[in-house]
C-alpha cells in the first residue's frame, strides 16, 4: 500500500520505515530472568525496564533505523532509475 506509482507521500514512507524499526527493535529485546512477566517488573529504580534492556532498545533501535533507512534510500534510488517499478494504482 505504500509503494504505489503515483503516491509520493513522504510521511507514509517514513511511517512505514518507522513501523519496521519499532517492530524489529522490540522483538530483539531480551527480558532478564529476574523480571516478572505479568505485569512486567524488573525492580528499582525503573520498574518496567532495567538499564540492560534500555541499552538493548537504544542499540537495536539505531541499528534498525540505519538498516531500514538505507534500504528505503536504495529502493528510491532504484525507482528513480527505473531498475524496479512500483505497483500500479
Amino acid at each position: 500500500y505504500c509503494v504505489r506509482e503515483e503516491d509520493d507521500n513522504e510521511m507514509l514512507n517514513m511511517g512505514v520505515v518507522g513501523a519496521f524499526v519499532v517492530v524489529r527493535t522490540l522483538s530483539r529485546v531480551h527480558v532478564p530472568s529476574y523480571c516478572t512477566a505479568a505485569p512486567l517488573d524488573c525492580g528499582d529504580p525503573l520498574g518496567y525496564f532495567d538499564f540492560n534492556m534500555i541499552q538493548q532498545l537504544v542499540l537495536n533501535g539505531l541499528e534498525s533505523a540505519a538498516l531500514f533507512a538505507g534500504t528505503a534510500a536504495a529502493m528510491e534510488y532504484a525507482y528513480e532509475r527505473n531498475w524496479v517499478s512500483k505497483f500500479p494504482n
